[in-house]
């Protein structure tokens, strides 16, 4: 009798794993050692983003889930195990279909619809953007209440969740547009011209408005400016924070600049307001009742003045969904058919009340 044999070696790693963050670390160091590629930062936030507070805010000692991406990484504690085969016998296999535009979007709906079994809506907003999202206000802001009352109302999207990054400049582009959230608030909706081809025109979804508010300009007493027309903006140095986008009827932060404004754009509005009382900007450009509250906290309010007979826009706050998701369009609706049953049966009315006396009494 002759028997066939097989000789092989046998190998085994692991792929992912546990990570401990060392001194130094940062998300996009941990990629670029881990995956070499620094750009997978975002799939390590996405894998633990129950424990870290903020990207740019990790702790050391801390110990992060990674995920395994083309192979990598290997060598941590609690991986997988791979098996690898030193000497394979050859397979012959046909060739495989071309991946169609359809089929991928096909998948993504499976997988979508799967995720969405029993699994939390991501709902992500900042706290810096009282008085209307804060988690050390009543209901965690007005914003924050609504939103949450309003997925109550319509629970046809099963449990949300709500994730709390300070960081705005991070909340549209990559968090929503990655998937790692599926929902952000509050942010404005430009009013965007037919043709446009801005990613903030095209890539995105909004809800029907949840409160509209004034933008006004802030500025030093006995340091007035003038603004009776658009055109006064011209050459004006105007400071408005970054996610704000203060006077978006005509596109976001963009209609002061194509106004003429020399536009300043710091991270927060305490910083807007210290250039202004220190005569770094001539104007501030921010919502009414964000700048009132933030004066006050600063000991500012004496100092400050608004230009309320002239505002710069009425906005409204929206919902915001990226149309990678292919559940925005759903997520969005029921949000507003949430939204609609409370203005229907009094509850938002009675929300708003209840929030605004609070704010007025704080001012």
């Amino acid at each position: 009798m002759i028997a066939a044999t097989t000789v092989s070696t046998a190998a085994q790693e692991t792929c992912g794993g546990i990570y401990t963050v060392q001194r130094g670390d940062s998300l996009s160091l941990i990629a670029d050692k881990l995956y070499k590629d620094v750009g997978q930062w975002t799939a390590i936030y996405r894998n633990n983003i129950d424990i870290i507070p903020s990207p740019d805010s990790i702790r050391v000692g801390q110990s992060y889930r990674m995920p395994c991406i083309d192979g990598l990484p290997t060598g941590l504690k609690g991986g997988t195990v791979i098996d690898k085969t030193s000497v394979a016998a050859p397979r012959i296999t046909a060739a495989a279909a071309p991946v169609t535009a359809q089929d991928e979007l096909a998948q993504r709906q499976r997988e979508a619809e799967e995720r969405g079994k029993g699994v939390d809506v991501r709902l992500l907003a900042g706290d810096d953007f009282r008085p209307f999202t804060n988690r050390l206000q009543m209901s965690s802001g007005m914003i924050t209440d609504l939103v949450n009352r309003a997925f109550v109302a319509d629970d046809s999207t099963g449990k949300h969740k709500f994730y709390w990054i300070n960081d705005r400049s991070v909340h549209l582009d990559p968090m929503l547009s990655d998937g790692m959230v599926d929902l952000a608030f509050p942010w404005k909706k430009p009013q965007c011209a037919e043709g446009d081809t801005a990613s903030i025109c095209t890539d995105y979804v909004y809800s029907e408005p949840m409160f509209e508010m004034l933008v006004v300009l802030f500025t030093a007493k006995g340091r007035p400016v003038t603004f009776n027309s658009e055109a006064d903006l011209a050459g004006m140095r105007v400071c408005s924070p970054l996610g704000h986008d203060a006077g978006s009827r005509q596109g976001g932060a963009s209609y002061l600049t194509k106004a003429g404004a020399r536009l300043q754009q710091p991270v927060t509005a305490e910083e807007c307001f210290e250039r202004l009382v220190s005569g770094a900007a001539d104007a501030v450009a921010m919502n009414e009742f964000t700048g009132r509250v933030v004066l006050k906290d600063m000991g500012l309010s004496a100092q400050v003045e608004l230009m309320l007979r002239r505002p710069l826009a009425i906005e409204g706050l929206h919902v915001v969904a990226h149309k990678s998701n292919p559940r925005a369009e759903a997520l969005i609706g029921a949000f507003d058919a949430g939204l609609a049953e409370m203005r229907e049966s009094g509850e938002y009315l009675s929300v708003i009340d209840t929030h605004m006396s609070s704010i007025w009494a704080g001012l």
